[in-house]
């Protein structure tokens, strides 16, 4: 109970955490009436990337003080990993409820679910012609792919070990760990546990959802469940906590980076030349 608290804790720190980041696309419609996207879906996501590795460059004093704050954070659960990792194998083993519980709380970071219910939303939305709906679930998608990409290059970075591979005792390998990621009898990737890719991609999924969703309830729900997908990561020993709490605060902020890129309003520049006439469509902030 008192891991429970203390998680529920550390959650409610990283869900405050957010970056701030302008964006702009726009589309050129000749006077023959056609459409011409001067940034298609490549480089929109080419951008966004981009826009995620150079935001430590960008941020704010507010930004800088809460990354500040996440940065000691996890540096204080370095320091307790270990004995936190032997206290949830304890549990694991003693609770019959948290061996059923946690192999299904962990799907809401597995490949199939998040994605699934990004495809939902943009199959709702096609199916009620309601393009907000469907622009959710291409954005929880484009998201998740972002903190996939970011997640797998500080895996392979760090190369640290899951707390099953030494019995709970923690090891950090580096970038040689990439030869050694399969382990007859462990696994594919027992030495890539930091950070959680689980947790960054169900909290990157739940900010998405809580941005985009009118009713309250709604975002309760997504960081709910993402919430016991980070403490299953846990109590199934596949992460240190440091690893779920760099996890979703990775997702927090990239869900929140791209709300901020992609929330914009349509400006309207018409031109009007001596012999053609054109109407730029800019989307601003």
């Amino acid at each position: 109970m008192k891991l429970l608290v203390f998680y529920s804790a550390i959650l409610l720190l990283f869900a405050s955490s957010a970056l701030a980041m302008d964006g702009s696309d726009s589309v050129v419609v000749s006077d023959a009436g056609e459409i011409h996207p001067q940034k298609g879906f490549v480089g929109s996501f080419l951008a966004d990337e981009g826009a995620i590795w150079t935001s430590p460059l960008q941020m704010g004093h507010d930004d800088a003080y809460l990354w500040g704050g996440a940065a000691v954070t996890t540096v204080v659960l370095f320091t307790i990993d270990q004995p936190v990792a032997r206290d949830t194998r304890k549990l694991w083993v003693d609770n019959p409820f948290v061996r059923t519980v946690s192999p299904v709380a962990t799907q809401f970071g597995q490949f199939y679910l998040p994605y699934g219910i990004a495809a939902g939303f943009c199959l709702e939305g096609i199916a009620f012609d309601d393009p907000t709906t469907t622009d959710t679930g291409i954005l929880a998608a484009e998201a998740m792919l972002h903190s996939g990409i970011v997640v797998q290059v500080f895996k392979n970075l760090f190369g640290r070990s899951r707390p099953f591979v030494l019995s709970d005792r923690d090891h950090w390998y580096g970038p040689g760990a990439i030869l050694a990621r399969y382990d007859k009898g462990r696994g594919w990737s027992p030495y890539d546990s930091f950070p959680s890719g689980h947790t960054i991609t169900a909290f990157t999924l739940a900010t998405i959802i809580s941005g985009r969703e009118q009713q309250p309830w709604v975002g309760i729900v997504a960081y709910t469940c993402a919430g016991l997908c980070g403490i299953s990561r846990l109590t199934m020993q596949d992460h240190w906590l440091s690893d779920v709490f760099v996890g979703g605060t990775l997702g927090v902020a990239i869900g929140k980076l791209e709300l901020i890129r992609h929330n914009q309003d349509l400006a309207i520049y018409p031109s009007v030349g001596t012999r053609s006439a054109s109407v730029t469509l800019q989307l601003t902030k």
